[in-house]
């Protein structure tokens, strides 16, 4: 990529070689070469906001690359290459190489750590030398790790496909991820310095480097969710730092850069056309359950959650007949449109909602019925299952 193309690159051992060497030395794979860095190699692409952090540092300290290469995954055959593999067995951006021993060290927390130690007295320290200061530090830079960077995959993984999203981190769904970052974003506020400029104060530090690429992230891409107000979350703490870090850092200004332009690539090739809540958003008209919802229109509760509503038929069937609907009904017109990103809600309405119902009801046998369509005698559009019994159903149900 031409972003890729801006950054730092040097002559790294043949990918032949590199995999013969990791079959014999496991996680450890010397990179001494005559022409190859002192220090070690990053890899990583600018799109990455985890290997960001490790770039901001490198960054700050002014470190040539004639000491850190900045190269990329692909070198090693790709992120699921067995190269790259045998030096970070999850296969995840970023990767550090140490030059001298050939260890390799993973993680982008784990390799802030060891740039901020092996480059001390290179540039600002970035890790403060005073305890409290440093537990502030850490403290921001352990919420970045747990509770920002958990839920980002919600903004941007295609739902479905080989690493089978829904979930997104801890989030069971799309909107749930989406709702505890936002959440997480108000928590931030609260560990932002009160005078700034930077998160702990006059002086950059680690905590901004692992902070502002995700930070990069949920500027970009949560306007795209419908009803997200991002500059609710972030709080006037966080706004004069997005504002220093993005008009007053050049540090910070390169990297928005590196990654915004990584981003558009994204935008330009339709990234977010299909996700639900973004480019794919539920068009279709109201129905009557809407009103229901919006207690507008009276019905019978039998049984409520955060996901589901479930009321009696005004027109019964059977001694027992509820209805259940999911209370966001997120383009679930009819069973037909259900998709990897309504994973969570119907296996709810199923395996929670349902059995809470029958319970209730004291039911030991039931029915439970879904019409997809016109043809099926379906009326309202608006996903729902019929529960019906309290009597001898029989078989089939008709024609």
């Amino acid at each position: 990529p031409r972003a890729l193309h801006r950054m730092r690159v040097s002559a790294l051992l043949p990918l032949a070689a590199l995999q013969r060497a990791s079959r014999l030395s496991g996680p450890s794979l010397a990179m001494s070469t005559p022409s190859g860095p002192t220090l070690g190699t990053l890899y990583d692409m600018p799109v990455s906001n985890n290997g960001a952090r490790a770039r901001m540092i490198l960054y700050y300290k002014q470190i040539p690359p004639e000491e850190v290469a900045i190269v990329s995954p692909m070198a090693l055959g790709g992120l699921k290459g067995e190269a790259y593999t045998a030096l970070h067995p999850q296969g995840k951006m970023p990767l550090f190489v140490h030059a001298g021993s050939g260890t390799a060290i993973p993680e982008s927390d784990t390799i802030a750590r060891y740039l901020c130690s092996a480059l001390a007295g290179r540039g600002p320290a970035l890790q403060p030398a005073d305890p409290l200061e440093a537990a502030k530090c850490d403290t921001i830079c352990r919420h970045h790790d747990l509770y920002l960077a958990a839920y980002q995959s919600a903004m941007y993984k295609a739902a479905g496909g080989p690493e089978a999203f829904p979930p997104f981190g801890p989030a069971a769904s799309r909107a749930l991820g989406i709702q505890e970052l936002c959440k997480q974003i108000r928590v931030l506020e609260l560990y932002a310095d009160a005078q700034g400029p930077y998160l702990l104060g006059a002086e950059p530090s680690a905590a901004d480097c692992a902070v502002f690429p995700t930070a990069v992230f949920w500027m970009h891409m949560l306007p795209k969710f419908e009803g997200v107000d991002v500059d609710a979350a972030m709080g006037p703490r966080l706004q004069r730092w997005w504002r220093h870090m993005t008009t007053q850092d050049p540090i910070a200004i390169k990297v928005r850069s590196e990654i915004g332009e990584a981003l558009g690539g994204w935008d330009e090739k339709g990234r977010w056309d299909n996700i639900l809540g973004a480019g794919a958003r539920d068009g279709a008209p109201g129905t009557v359950f809407d009103k229901i919802l919006a207690k507008e229109i009276p019905s019978e509760a039998v049984y409520e959650d955060d996901l589901v509503y479930a009321f009696r038929d005004i027109n019964p069937v059977a001694p027992t007949h509820v209805l259940l609907i999911p209370k966001r009904r997120d383009g679930l017109t009819q069973l037909r449109f259900a998709s990897a990103e309504h994973r969570h809600v119907l296996g709810h309405m199923l395996g929670v909602a349902v059995p809470a119902v029958a319970a209730k009801e004291g039911l030991g046998a039931y029915r439970l019925v879904i019409n997809d369509g016109e043809g099926a005698c379906q009326s309202v559009f608006h996903l729902h299952m019929h529960l019906i019994g309290g009597k001898q159903l029989t078989w089939p149900p008709g024609a």
